[in-house]
């Protein structure tokens, strides 16, 4: 057994001084959060200057898009309008041209930033599947090890979401940009996936869920074939969900349904489901989602990059749906800007402040809510016992640097809020995953190797031209 001790604690959306935890190293799950006196801490390590919480859980991640950082905020001076789609013909450019070996690099680094960022838990949404040329790899998971494994040398724990994507919109086939997306068949993705989480079984930072891209990117038919095979193995289900009033639009045109009333229709909305983005929902489908009992995964930074629009918080958790968080597409990696981005859009929808409320009595504070999305809301999402410090539950913490100037003045009355409302990433001095520490002092062990792989990869995607877009 271990057991760190540090000045704060964070359990019950609070911090508290005394207490430390234990874990059991050969299992990487905590066994007792008590006082430290309770703990025999004669060999306890002491965290002087540290709060210690629960490591974030970033439920969506595309990890191969953090090459396209900084490389599509631009547009033709003759072209009128920049949006989501002009941004996605960007992102085609970016994945027809990596290798495998690319693949593993620029997943690594992207890993290694988000455990500087004190993430310990990351769902890589996977949907890049095929050789360039649009042919399957010998090994059709050929590209999903990859990520796995940069995963597994970044040291970050991994649900790999196997995406589903055969058509290139509702009733049309795949683009020749959309080639290496292509999973084939229900029958062969499924066979693919199986492969996938029949050798990951046994691995303590790896597991793996059923993603059908969205309403557009997959048959209708196989939507509630696709959920009936997670329920069976027990796995998270996930899919981007009304991003765009595009895809609204041609699901209504196609079905005479909105995604989520779809979805619904196809009896899929239950506490495995999902829905990413969300940002275009009515009355109906936020009731919809909660009733199920599912959960909406938010990535603000993206949705706002994109221009994708704002996703309904308050209403959804006035009714009963779960909010997690998702660095999506890497325009930057900071979970506590994902995290007060769905209070502060609340805010500027309804020209009000303190919305997204916890708590009972005399005072109702917004921080406890906003953690627990970039905590245990993610790890509800992903079917992963995290994101509290509690027995049981995996040992992935993240030590808060109490000396950083910008949390001078904390108490641990208004640390929380500190860290919901002002704080960077680089107050994360420490990172454990599985009791495994994996970030000391701001530094993670392999940060000069992989970012000198990632620039390598990044320089051969640059070319001539001031915005050439690779």
């Amino acid at each position: 057994m271990a057991v760190l001790a540090p000045d704060l604690l964070y359990r019950d959306d609070a911090f508290y001084s005394g207490l430390a935890v234990e874990f059991n190293e050969s299992t990487g799950r905590i066994a007792r959060v008590a006082h430290r006196l309770e703990l025999d801490a004669h060999d306890a390590v002491p965290l002087p200057g540290r709060a210690l919480m629960p490591g974030f859980v970033n439920a969506h991640s595309h990890a191969f898009q953090r090459l396209i950082r900084g490389r599509t905020q631009w547009r033709p001076a003759d072209t009128a309008v920049a949006n989501f789609w002009s941004w996605r013909e960007a992102m085609y450019s970016a994945a027809l041209n990596l290798s495998p070996e690319d693949v593993y690099d620029v997943s690594r680094w992207c890993f290694i930033e988000m455990l500087r960022a004190g993430i310990t838990t990351v769902g890589e949404f996977h949907y890049l599947h095929n050789a360039p040329d649009g042919r399957p790899y010998t090994d059709r998971a050929e590209l999903a090890r990859r990520v796995i494994g940069a995963a597994q040398d970044a040291g970050i724990r991994i649900c790999l979401l196997n995406t589903c994507y055969a058509a290139g919109g509702i009733g049309q086939p795949l683009s020749h940009e959309q080639r290496r997306f292509d999973t084939g068949d229900v029958d062969t993705y499924v066979t693919m996936t199986e492969g996938l989480a029949a050798d990951v079984v046994g691995q303590a930072r790896v597991s793996v869920g059923i993603a059908p891209h969205s309403v557009r990117a997959v048959p209708r038919e196989w939507i509630g074939m696709l959920h009936a095979f997670a329920a069976t193995r027990d796995l998270p289900f996930h899919m981007h969900v009304s991003e765009q009033l595009a895809e609204v639009d041609a699901c209504v045109g196609r079905f005479g349904l909105r995604p989520v009333e779809l979805l619904d229709d196809e009896g899929v909305l239950d506490e495995r489901f999902t829905g990413v983005h969300a940002t275009h929902i009515n009355d109906r489908e936020v009731v919809m989602l909660a009733i199920g009992g599912g959960t909406v995964c938010a990535c603000p930074t993206t949705e706002r990059d994109l221009g994708d629009g704002f996703l309904r918080g308050a209403d959804l958790l006035r009714a009963g749906a779960g909010i997690a968080l998702g660095t999506d597409s890497q325009t930057m990696l900071d979970m506590f800007e994902e995290a007060r981005l769905v209070e502060y859009n609340e805010r500027l929808r309804r020209m009000q402040r303190v919305l997204l409320t916890r708590g009972a009595g005399d005072v109702l504070e917004v921080a406890p809510t906003l953690l627990r999305m970039a905590t245990s809301a993610g790890a509800r999402s992903l079917r992963v016992p995290a994101g509290a410090l509690e027995e049981g539950a995996l040992a992935d913490f993240i030590g808060i640097d109490l000396d950083h100037p910008a949390l001078a003045g904390w108490t641990a009355a208004t640390l929380p809020a500190m860290l919901a409302f002002s704080a960077a990433p680089d107050v994360v001095s420490d990172v454990w995953v599985g009791g495994r520490n994996v970030v000391a002092n701001g530094l993670h062990g392999r940060q000069e190797e992989g970012m000198r792989a990632f620039n390598a990869v990044a320089g051969r995607a640059s070319g001539p031209g001031t915005h050439s877009a690779f």
